[in-house]
This record gives C-alpha cells, sequence and structure tokens, in this order.
C-alpha cells in the first residue's frame, strides 16, 4: 500500500504536510458446524471447566509437505489478515475438524470466529494468539509436517506447552497518481516486506504469555513518505500475560500488556494491516462469555514506532478505551436454511493529542475527545447476509494553544445486505453496500458544533477504498457488492461503490483522519470499480491480486486531485 494507506498517531503529521504541501495553492454468513465432531474436542467450554475428551481417529492421518495439501483441507479464506471483517461471507464452505484452531467461544466461533472479538480464526487468525492448537497433544491429530511447532510440551502432563508461529508477507504495489496525486508523485511502485514471529507459551489452563517480534522493509521507484511503521528494523509488536478462568457461569479472562486489538464494528478499523507494520495497543483488557453473551472492557493506548530496534514505545498521546458486547439470538431457520444473527451494543472512547480539523483554508490544529456509542445488527437469515450498525459521536475539539472549544454531533450509519445463491456456481453473494457519514461546515463560527465523523484508526482496505485515497469521514457511498468462490480454494470480491461529499462545505478525508487541502465544488466525488481475487495455494501460501480504478468527479479534478489506476499484488508464507 503506497505511503499514505494507513497513518498512525505519530505519521499522521508527516503525512498531512506532504499532503498540504503538494496542494499547496489549489483551493457475511455465520460459518456451518463441521458435520464431525473435532479430533480432539477442546478441553473447555463456555461458562465451565471440562475434563479432556477422548481422542478419536485423525481425519488425516498422513502428513502434508509446504507446498501441498488437499483442497477441501486448506484454511478458509477469512483466515487471510486483510479480509478480515469485511466481506464476512468469504467462508463459502463447511469447515472440517482439522481446519479449526478456535477457542472456548461457542457461538461466538461462528463466521470464523468474527463475532468473538478476537478477529477471524480458522486454521490461521488475524491475531496469532486466537489459535488454540492444544488438540495436538494428540500426536494423532497431526498431519502437517510444521505442527511439531504448534505443540511444544514442556512437561509430562502437556498441560504446558508452547506453540510457534511465523508469517513472511510481500506486497507490491503500483499506483498511478497516490493520494489523488497530493503528494507530487506519478506512477509509484512500491515494495513491503514484513516478517513476524510469535511464540504462545501456556502454563496450565489458566495463565499464558504471548510475545511476538516483528519487522518491515520496504522499497521502491519513485517512492516517498516511508517512516517507521514501513521500516522497522525489529521490535515487541505484541507481548501480553493473560489470565483466564470461569466464574458466574462464564469464561472470564484478563490481558494485560502490548497486543493487537480488533474488538470494534470492521468500518471502524481491522487492525491496519497496511503498511508494513498494524496497529498494536497498551494497556489492559478484560472481557467476559457466557453462552449466548459477551462483554469486553478495555483501556489501550497507541504503539509509538521508531525505526531503531527495539525502540518502539508506549503512545500516551492517543487512547482508545470503552466496551463492547455481543448477544447472539437463538438459532433459527430462514427459507429452510440456519441462520445466527448477533446484536452488537458499544461505547468507544477516543483522546488524541493531535486531531485538527478542517477550515475554510488549510486546517485548525488541536486535540479531541470522541465519545462513540453504537450498536450493530449482522449475521445471516437463511441465504440472506448482511450487516447494518449505526454510531452517534459526540465530545469536544479543543483549538491549539488555549483556542476555543468546539461541541461535537456527528454520526455514522453503514449497510449492507445480499442473497447467497447457494446452488449456482461459485456460490455467489450478489448484493449492496451503503454508508452515510457525515461531515462539518467551514462556514460555521470557531465555537459553533462541528460535525464531521471521526475515524482515526483505518478501517480495512477491503471495507470501500482498495487504494485507500477516501476514509470513511463526509462521505456518502452505493454500489453493488459481490463475493463467490470459483473454487474450493478461491474467492472473488467485486464491487463498485459511487461516492459523494456528505457536506459539501467540508473536504475529503485520507485514511487516519488527515484532510486533504483540495476544496472541490459539488458533492459528487466520484466511483471506484474494485475487482481482489485470492488464491489460497497450500496450508501455507496465499497470493492476491487487487485492483481498482479511482475515477473522480469534474469538481474533484478542478481542484487539483487526479484519477488513476492502482495494482496490488500479495504473497504470504504463514506457519
Amino acid at each position: 500500500m503506497p505511503a499514505h494507506a494507513a497513518p498512525g498517531d505519530a505519521e499522521i503529521v508527516t503525512t498531512r504536510s506532504q499532503l498540504a504541501q503538494a496542494t499547496a495553492g489549489t483551493g457475511a454468513t455465520a460459518a456451518t458446524p463441521p458435520a464431525t465432531p473435532p479430533a480432539t474436542p477442546p478441553a473447555t467450554s463456555i461458562g465451565a471447566a471440562t475434563t479432556p475428551a477422548p481422542a478419536v481417529t485423525p481425519v488425516v492421518p498422513s502428513r502434508d509437505s509446504f507446498w501441498h495439501a488437499p483442497p477441501q483441507q486448506l484454511p478458509p479464506l477469512t483466515s487471510r489478515p486483510e479480509l478480515y471483517g469485511q466481506p464476512q461471507s468469504l467462508m463459502l464452505h463447511p469447515l472440517t475438524p482439522i481446519q479449526l484452531h478456535q477457542g472456548p467461544w461457542g457461538v461466538f466461533n461462528a463466521n470464523t470466529g468474527a463475532a468473538s472479538g478476537f478477529g477471524t480464526v480458522g486454521y490461521y487468525a488475524v491475531a496469532r494468539w486466537a489459535e488454540d492448537w492444544s488438540s495436538l497433544r494428540d500426536k494423532r491429530n497431526r498431519h502437517d509436517f510444521l505442527d511439531p511447532l504448534k505443540y511444544i510440551a514442556l512437561n509430562d502432563s502437556g498441560s504446558i506447552y508452547l506453540t510457534l508461529s511465523g508469517n513472511f508477507r510481500h506486497h507490491g504495489f503500483w499506483e498511478q497518481h497516490p493520494a489523488l496525486g497530493a503528494v507530487g508523485k506519478s506512477h509509484t511502485y512500491l515494495s513491503n516486506l514484513r516478517t513476524n514471529l510469535g511464540a504462545d507459551l501456556h502454563l496450565g489452563e489458566h495463565v499464558r504469555f504471548y510475545g511476538e517480534l516483528m519487522s518491515g522493509q520496504a522499497t521502491g521507484g519513485n517512492k516517498f513518505g516511508y517512516n517507521a511503521r514501513w521500516r522497522n528494523r525489529v521490535d515487541a509488536q505484541q507481548a501480553f500475560v493473560e489470565v483466564r478462568g470461569h466464574m458466574l457461569g462464564a469464561t472470564m479472562g484478563a490481558m494485560i500488556g502490548r497486543m493487537t486489538f480488533l474488538d470494534v464494528p470492521p468500518n471502524i478499523s481491522a487492525g491496519s494491516v497496511y503498511p508494513s507494520i498494524p496497529y498494536s495497543w497498551n494497556g489492559l483488557r478484560g472481557y467476559s462469555v457466557w453462552k449466548r453473551f459477551r462483554v469486553d472492557l478495555f483501556d489501550l493506548s497507541l504503539t509509538n514506532y521508531e525505526y531503531r530496534a527495539f525502540h518502539d514505545q508506549v503512545g500516551w498521546k492517543t487512547r482508545l478505551f470503552g466496551a463492547y458486547t455481543s448477544y447472539a439470538v437463538p438459532e433459527f431457520k430462514t427459507f429452510g436454511k440456519k441462520s445466527q444473527i448477533f446484536v452488537d451494543t458499544y461505547y468507544l472512547g477516543y483522546l488524541l493529542a493531535s486531531s485538527p480539523i478542517t477550515a475554510t483554508k488549510g486546517i485548525v490544529a488541536g486535540s479531541t475527545h470522541r465519545d462513540t456509542p453504537g450498536m450493530r445488527v449482522w449475521g445471516n437469515a437463511g441465504p440472506i447476509e448482511f450487516s447494518a450498525g449505526g454510531m452517534w459521536q459526540g465530545g469536544n475539539f479543543q483549538a491549539a494553544k488555549n483556542g476555543p472549544t468546539r461541541p461535537v454531533s456527528a454520526y455514522s450509519f453503514n449497510a449492507s445486505v445480499a442473497w447467497r445463491f447457494a446452488n449456482w456456481w461459485g456460490r455467489p453473494a450478489i448484493g449492496i453496500q451503503a454508508d452515510d457519514i457525515s461531515g462539518g461546515d467551514t462556514r460555521k463560527s470557531a465555537t459553533s458544533t462541528w460535525g464531521t465523523f471521526l475515524s482515526p484508526f483505518v478501517p480495512s482496505a477491503y471495507y470501500l477504498d482498495l487504494a485507500q485515497n477516501f476514509n470513511l469521514q463526509n462521505v456518502i457511498d452505493v454500489g453493488p457488492l459481490v463475493t463467490m468462490s470459483p473454487t474450493i480454494n478461491t474467492s472473488l470480491l467485486l464491487r463498485v461503490p459511487v461516492l459523494w461529499r456528505n457536506s459539501i462545505h467540508d473536504t475529503i478525508y485520507f485514511p487516519g483522519g488527515v484532510n486533504y487541502a483540495y476544496r472541490p465544488s459539488g458533492g459528487y466525488s466520484g466511483v471506484l470499480p474494485q475487482g481482489s481475487f485470492t488464491w489460497r495455494a497450500t496450508r501455507h501460501v496465499t497470493f492476491s491480486i487487487d485492483g481498482q480504478y479511482t475515477a473522480l468527479s469534474r469538481g474533484l479534478r478542478d481542484a487539483g486531485a487526479k484519477p488513476g489506476a492502482y495494482f496490488q499484488t500479495n504473497l504470504e508464507l504463514t506457519f
């Protein structure tokens, strides 16, 4: 992804200055339960401890190589981290037992675990610590030549064990006019490498330690704007301790340290898989999971990154805190098919020491406190896969240098619905996605209510804009959405969103809450035809190709913005 793709707190100022200089003078469906029981049923269940069940004959007794596995035994495509959350319906086939490495979360393991609050968890997970490889305690359940690394017993009973994980990823990006031309570069090629190694130490049922090292490298032609989230020699991306137990009929746990955090709607953040180093957070998280209800409490500070090895620090100037709850509606049938719906309610609080707002010309520097309560209803009603949610955002903006304080009142409505044609070739889901996200009015006084919804933590590139030129602020979009699986180990995403500005008296926004210097006329912004093809070659190898053309309105082009093509290749090696 171009260097403008996913600014964190420390890099927003750099990116904003680039944009200002360059434009100076210009105005899902729920997962189907496996037909057979897991090779070794999990030793714990929601709400109560149980003893491990006897092991049964493994599904695949022979081992497979790094480059080969039967197609029906490949990990679900949703375990590709970039596809987390949207569209969640890409998991088109029932999972076999050897594909599941989920925790004891019961119904919240539906939809490849997206409902659990820990990110998608299938064969692999977005957050590698969310994987459960304890079934490999029985060596008869091992079928992959790397399985000995996934369960290393450190005592005779096997209750103390170590799980190792790793990922090597290469992304290649070519873009005709990055950031809609704002950075003054064209025909840019970026080559991005990321390597991470993780170790998950379980000290019995109740305590575990997780640590993950990550490094990022970046180069390219006609490149620009690389910072410490693109080039990072090596550092502790995650390092936390977790304590888990059973109380009040629930499985409860607490995590403290540095960690990834994904228990927010995917249109708020998907962990920022671009650039090289994704977001990590520092603080405390506590969760409780009952049979059909769960709650998550958190208070976290964003990590600040430095290029030098082991110099990343806690970024006290950016905080995310709040609570997230989810209720799993009892299963029912629609059109004769199983249905599973989740009702989520949440509160998200932001504290950002640097978060300017748009002015008629330029910006107004300052800090902000945002309070964002919201609700989301999502899942599937038979063949109908849907997600619908809304958020209201309050709080205040404090102008720099003891300037005036402005109250905030903003909103975001997000929805998608599709029909899964299960009997057609490729089992396509054909639907529509729409968002309405508020903008402000730069004509108002310096003490008036500000109406721009703030989205500072970069949603998944696969939610709206593959090239990540448009953020989910001051935008209305609607367009068709198609997901399908041409073969059991491939997926295809097609989308054509059409964009407008919610308020013509506010600008368009760049991922991370950065506002462009462009001041276009008219509300229409453009159209973004796009496609993404993913091939899961083996359990350990995934390849994908993404492409998009950004066609801009006359108003944006007259303001100095440039349309252009975008192309991306992705290769991942994972164990």
